[in-house]
């Protein structure tokens, strides 16, 4: 400029100084700020900076920077062009281009440009974004760091995504859609996907796709919890990011010099402003859609970043502010991934719906309805008749029913999931109206149940300075088994095993509606105490709408019969009320009284404080009396069966492993009575595998090593008597206690199998191959392979998980290659029907080291390394592949000309070419071709 214009000068000395103060630029200090240079006259190589005082009026051409600032070496870092408030600041862009340009000619560099008119400011990283306003100027940190990310960046197909992060088809897109975004300059996105379907990594993929790229350096993220913050940190920064500083944001103590950082909104909300609107590349946002509103939308305009926002919120309820907010078009967010298509893609569990409401839920509380001594009382408190008058919608607000939460607790237990017993409730959580509902749902439990001494079940409420304790508890430990809480498990709570949600409280926003549907959507994948699972296997989960919350929201799922789940004690009730009418037939006295001494034994262990029990207490007495066998006119076992059956699955301290093996010898001794050899056979199998899991370091266990191996050998199975069954049990089950999940690897298994008697196999040398069944070539492999696993060093290794050496594999094969039975890879891969396998996963697999994987893993293994290599493939892509995938899964064959019929027609015009190239498509279907051959040939 030729004259300082006095309104200009006014707004950079009372109004643009100071926002780059606030900054780190001091006005005072020319080792970090210049201003008036003269871009024509400087000399920048040799960071000669003249200003408008000094070339003011001599010859040549003149240009003035209003600001220079300058990195930590003194060299041009950024141009500031500044105007006056009464101007648009957009106006100096073209000035600003030229400063730029003439630095440029000298020092081949590009520079930052701001903009400002002391209300508002635009940064520019030229030429790699478009401008945008930001609330404030960036430091000298922030700027140097944007530069190193500008002149060091990488191509996103140049780094694959990590499969260890993230390995599912649909995360893996969503990564994508959001790196694509980013490379065609957006910096805001909204990634949708139901709770359990993996936001946080594929949070966690995208931060380190951005570090290993230099896109990003210094990432945030928020979350509205504490519990969410802490699992982003623990779960996430912790395990994937061992070595990056990182740091968990509280209010007194900031680690600014941190990469990775995880807070609350609500702390972060006390602290931002120490940071320049710069020092962040990336802010995520969990359950976003809660944290961008009010007062908290100032820390996201805050920040010049790239903002992703993450939600588990279904779209549909998703506000119009948020799309808005995250500049997603027609009310679409970036990426989604819903319920519906997790449970088909069965990452998540399905839900059944069991509607239950009492008589006073639905038809009120009238003054009829009240007992006279209650009135009465009532009417000594100065409530008078006219005014006990309730709509069912008033209970647990306007009038409390001791009643109501009786009849919902009991229902609860009469038909909720059960554990792998069959007598205890899975894991549970009751969503309670207020701390007093909730203490009266846990004094109705107490009252009815009193047999569990108080630990079935515990209220959790943040109140509580013990909540977080008791939430560990319930989360890790087998009891209680039933959380009731108010709102505090509503949300962010993982519990995979929760089988059963009881909705005690009406709701009436669909988005908390669906946050409290997620506590029991987990798959069985995730949960680690299978013993707390019906069958030990999630499968679904149950939902008790006591209030007609699905109704409300016009919601008709599949619902659940009322019929009582069978527990395990009564299923070994029954397997002995049918084992005593062979002995009654048969006329064995010895056996019927032991039998009956079992059943009597059964019927003593039933808790009489239980409310069902106590509504059945006449039907026990006369079951427990000799009257039962002496009446004429009543079948003693039918009696038992209708009568007494049900009240099996009320038994208290049942071990899961103890009551399923004395089942499976009741089911071995009924056999066994008929002459059922194919139950036979399956339970010795079964038995046997059972009995491999019990550790012989336990004292109690090597005791009974002798009855062990007996109980496995061929010769107990040859014709196993019921002697021998009961034996079975009454030695044998009181050991289970100690049973492992797996089997143990050194125990050798001598048992026949007719099926595979047939098979034959050839082994040896090609000029004199031996033949022999492969059912007895296994069992001698197995047995020469645990022989040596106890001296050979090779095996040794391979148990230790060692690295091998080429000897150790030469030493290996010459050991398996004996004159008796030649193994070679090619042997086994014959026995255990596997197109392929080394040496050493065969070793593992006879140890019980080490499993095949099942066809349908195969080929999703496959696909995901296809998709892994192929980094450059776009979303759609992706998309498009998951889709072929999910095809030749079920028809086990795809040709190219399928690709151009439904589904894939769905895709558009544009699929599947020129979506892919046809070198793609052609090694796609090259792939289909192996996998078939591969998995599908003994099929």
């Amino acid at each position: 400029m030729a004259m300082r214009d006095a309104t200009e000068w006014q707004t950079r000395k009372g109004k643009i100084d100071i926002l780059l103060k606030e900054a780190g630029w001091d006005s005072n200090d020319r080792t970090a700020m210049v201003q008036e240079v003269d871009t024509k006259q400087s000399d920048f190589k040799a960071r000669r900076y003249k200003t408008f005082s000094e070339t003011r009026g001599t010859t040549g051409e003149h240009a003035y920077a209003d600001y220079l600032l300058l990195d930590a070496n003194g060299e041009p870092l950024a141009v500031m062009e500044a105007k006056k408030t009464s101007k648009d600041p957009i106006i100096g862009q073209k000035q600003a281009e030229d400063y730029a340009d003439d630095i440029k000619k000298q020092t081949g560099k590009d520079l930052f440009i701001f903009l400002s008119n002391g209300f508002e400011i635009w940064f520019w990283n030229r030429p790699n974004e478009n401008p945008r306003m930001v609330k404030g100027f960036h430091s000298r940190e922030a700027l140097g760091r944007i530069l190193f990310q500008n002149r060091s960046r990488k191509g996103f197909a140049d780094v694959p995504i990590k499969k260890e992060i993230i390995d599912r088809p649909a995360n893996i897109e969503a990564v994508k859609r959001v790196l694509e975004g980013i490379d065609r300059g957006r910096r805001k996105f909204l990634v949708v996907q139901a709770t359990g379907t993996g936001k946080t990594r594929v949070a966690m993929a995208l931060i380190d796709v951005l570090l290993r790229t230099n896109r990003a350096q210094k990432i945030l993220f928020l979350a509205d919890r504490r519990a969410l913050r802490d699992q982003a940190y623990s779960e996430g920064f912790k395990i994937f990011f061992p070595n990056e500083s990182k740091s968990k944001v509280f209010s007194a103590n900031l680690e600014k010099n941190a990469r990775l950082f995880a807070s609350t909104i609500q702390t972060f909300m006390d602290c931002y402003q120490k940071f320049s609107v710069g020092d962040f590349d990336i802010i995520i946002s969990d359950e976003c859609h809660r944290s961008i509103y009010n007062k908290w939308k100032d820390v996201f305009t805050y920040f010049d970043a790239i903002e992703i926002g993450l939600t588990a919120t279904p779209a549909d309820l998703i506000d119009r502010d948020t799309f808005r907010f995250f500049d997603c078009e027609d009310n679409t967010p970036t990426t989604l991934y819903t319920y519906e298509d997790a449970v088909e893609e069965k990452v998540l569990v399905p839900f059944k719906v069991y509607k239950t409401q009492t008589h006073f839920q639905i038809a009120g509380v009238k003054p009829g309805d009240v007992p006279d001594q209650v009135m009465k009382d009532l009417m000594g408190k100065g409530v008078e008749p006219k005014d006990v008058d309730f709509e069912g919608t008033d209970i647990e607000r306007k009038v409390i029913v001791i009643g109501t939460n009786e009849a919902i607790v009991k229902e609860f237990m009469d038909h909720c999931i059960m554990d792998s017993t069959g007598t205890l409730p899975a894991k549970s959580i009751f969503f309670a109206i207020t701390k007093q509902h909730a203490k009266r749902i846990w004094e109705a439990f107490e009252r009815l149940y009193p047999e569990y001494r108080g630990k079935l079940a515990r209220i959790i409420v943040s109140e509580d300075p013990r909540a977080q304790e008791i939430l560990k508890e319930f989360k890790t430990e087998g009891w209680p088994r039933v959380a009731i809480s108010v709102d505090m498990l509503d949300t962010g709570i993982d519990i995979p095993e929760a089988c059963n949600l009881v909705f005690a409280k009406p709701v009436f926003s669909k988005i908390r509606f669906w946050q409290m549907l997620g506590r029991g959507t987990r798959s069985d994948a995730t949960c680690r105490h299978k013993e707390w699972l019906p069958n030990s296997k999630k499968e679904e989960f149950e939902v008790f709408d006591c209030w007609n919350v699905f109704d409300w929201f016009d919601m008709h799922p599949e619902g659940k019969e009322a019929k009582p789940q069978e527990a395990v004690p009564a299923r070994i009730f029954l397997l002995r009320l049918q084992e005593l009418a062979q002995f009654q037939k048969r006329g064995d006295k010895k056996h019927i009284e032991l039998v009956k001494a079992k059943i009597l034994s059964d019927i003593t262990t039933l808790p009489t404080g239980s409310v069902a029990v106590k509504e059945r207490l006449r039907d026990v007495e006369l079951a427990l009396s000799p009257k039962l066998w002496e009446r004429v006119g009543l079948d003693p076992i039918d009696f038992l069966k209708t009568k007494i059956t049900p009240l099996m699955r009320y038994k208290t301290g049942v071990e899961p492993n103890e009551a399923s093996f004395v089942q499976k010898c009741e089911q071995l001794t009924l056999a066994i009575l008929d002459e059922n050899e194919a139950e036979i056979d399956r339970l010795r199998d079964d038995i046997a595998e059972t009995l491999d899991c019990l550790p012989t370091t336990i004292g109690a266990v090597k005791d009974k090593e002798g009855l062990l191996d007996r109980a496995r050998s061929k010769t107990f199975w040859k014709k196993p008597t019921i002697d021998d069954a009961q034996t079975l049990l009454n030695q044998l089950s009181p050991l289970m206690k100690y049973k492992r999940p797996e089997p143990r690897p050194t125990i050798v298994l001598d048992i026949d199998d007719v099926t595979e008697q047939r098979q034959l196999i050839e082994f040896g040398p090609a000029t004199s191959p031996r033949s022999e069944y492969i059912r007895d070539y296994k069992a001698k492999v197995e047995k020469h392979i645990k022989q040596l696993a106890e001296e050979h060093p090779t095996i040794q290794k391979i148990k230790r998980d060692e690295r091998l050496a080429e000897q150790d594999l030469h030493k290996l094969e010459e050991a398996l290659n004996s004159p008796e039975l030649f193994i070679t890879e090619e042997s086994l891969q014959k026995v255990y029907k596997q197109t392929e396998g080394t040496l050493v996963e065969f070793i593992k697999k006879v140890l019980g080291l080490y499993e095949f994987p099942s066809p349908e893993k195969k080929i999703e293994e496959a696909f995901k390394t296809f998709m892994i290599e192929k980094n450059y493939l776009n979303a759609d892509q992706v998309n498009f592949l998951r889709t072929i995938e999910s095809v030749f899964e079920r028809k086990h064959h795809v040709e190219y000309s399928d690709l151009f019929e439904p589904p894939f027609t769905s895709f558009g015009p544009k699929a599947p070419v020129p979506l892919f190239p046809e070198e793609d498509l052609q090694q796609v279907m090259g792939l289909c071709e192996r996998l078939e051959m591969e998995v599908f040939r003994h099929a």
